[in-house]
């Protein structure tokens, strides 16, 4: 069986520096909803997003106050134009902690747009129209 060549060797030690680099996408989040489900236990983040002609990559973090990362979700080519992950909350949190949804539209080196929601666990739906 022949071995399928995906670099060239003599070209450099790290193949991962002759990738060429993707386009970023021209989506944007548009508007968001953050739903605490009522019994505590999940939570879905819904998005709309501009039109787009690449197709996004979407960072979705439920963080606690101080900023450490509780759940996160990479939705790689995202072809929805609503998308809405839904993610379970550890287990052992009370309703009523107050959390923050993080969103980032990604970029290579840098995310292109980040959006912070703070919500609590079984509270109510935050929806926002971003500008």
């Amino acid at each position: 069986m022949s071995e399928i060549q995906f670099y060239d060797d003599e070209q450099g030690d790290n193949p991962f520096d002759r990738l060429p680099s993707r386009s970023p996408s021209d989506a944007r989040v548009t508007d968001y909803r953050v739903m605490p489900w009522p019994d505590g236990t999940r939570v879905t983040v819904e998005m709309g997003l501009t039109p787009f002609k690449e197709f996004p990559t979407i960072d979705v973090s439920i963080l606690s106050e101080s900023g450490e990362v509780l759940r996160h979700i990479s939705m790689v080519g995202t072809m929805e134009r609503r998308p809405a992950p839904t993610m379970w909350l550890p287990r052992g949190i009370p309703k009523g902690t107050p959390l923050v949804a993080l969103i980032e539209v990604v970029g290579d080196n840098e995310p292109l747009q980040t959006i912070r929601v703070a919500f609590t666990v079984a509270g109510p739906i935050v929806k926002q129209v971003v500008t």
